[in-house]
């Protein structure tokens, strides 16, 4: 492994396992309202932001609400989920702080809206161990771009090739990769029917965060001491 000067994190499906909750989200929510949801809705909004994927539900459905309207239902939803429900992944906590330990930094890069991140990592004590979040929403984009992982490096003050993206699903290991981040897919069993191509896009691959803290000893950070 080359050696890196910084990390970012994905939260759903990577740090957290909370993928659940976005599987069927929308659908309960259009369901609450009375709609019927389309066969396939999780995968049309599997790219989106929450705010993009609010704006879907109102124009493709004809939702008789604003975006703040919209979005303060599903969000009522969501953070339930988070603050009170959703469980950390296998090894994350030793992943943290071994490289903490490497004083190497780390950056949270999320579709999640950054209320919901940091009450789930406020409640799981992890939430220190992160430089910054970066939300698509705030930056008004989503991870079929680079924009975000490139903002990443940026505040990491490191070159991508220098800095390992820890994702899930195959489109943003694919961005980021093609960006010229290292990339490391963490299994996650919503993204299992892609596991051959997420196998062969990403650099490493771990079924559990505990696969990496062998590898993360051997990670010296070149970043300022």
């Amino acid at each position: 492994m080359r050696r890196i000067q910084g990390a970012v994190f994905d939260v759903d499906g990577t740090l957290l396992d909370s993928m659940e909750i976005w599987e069927n989200l929308s659908e309960r929510y259009l369901e609450s309202m009375g709609v019927k949801p389309e066969p396939g809705l999780s995968r049309i909004l599997n790219t989106m932001s929450t705010r993009q994927g609010t704006q879907y539900l109102i124009e493709h459905y004809g939702l008789q609400l604003d975006i703040r309207q919209a979005m303060e239902g599903i969000n009522k939803m969501l953070y339930g989920f988070y603050s009170c429900e959703a469980p950390l992944k296998e090894g994350v906590p030793e992943c943290l702080e071994e490289l903490k330990r490497q004083k190497i930094p780390m950056i949270v890069v999320t579709s999640s809206d950054r209320v919901n991140v940091e009450a789930a990592f406020t409640r799981h004590g992890i939430l220190s161990y992160f430089q910054e979040i970066l939300t698509c929403s705030e930056m008004h984009t989503d991870k079929t771009k680079p924009d975000i992982f490139l903002e990443a490096a940026r505040r990491l003050q490191a070159a991508p090739v220098d800095i390992l993206v820890f994702e899930d699903v195959l489109h943003a290991l694919k961005t980021a990769g093609k960006a010229g981040f290292q990339t490391a897919a963490v299994y996650d069993r919503y993204s299992a029917g892609q596991e051959k191509e997420i196998r062969e896009t990403a650099d490493y691959y771990l079924k559990t965060f505990k696969e990496f803290s062998t590898c993360a000893a051997k990670c010296t950070a070149r970043a300022e001491q």
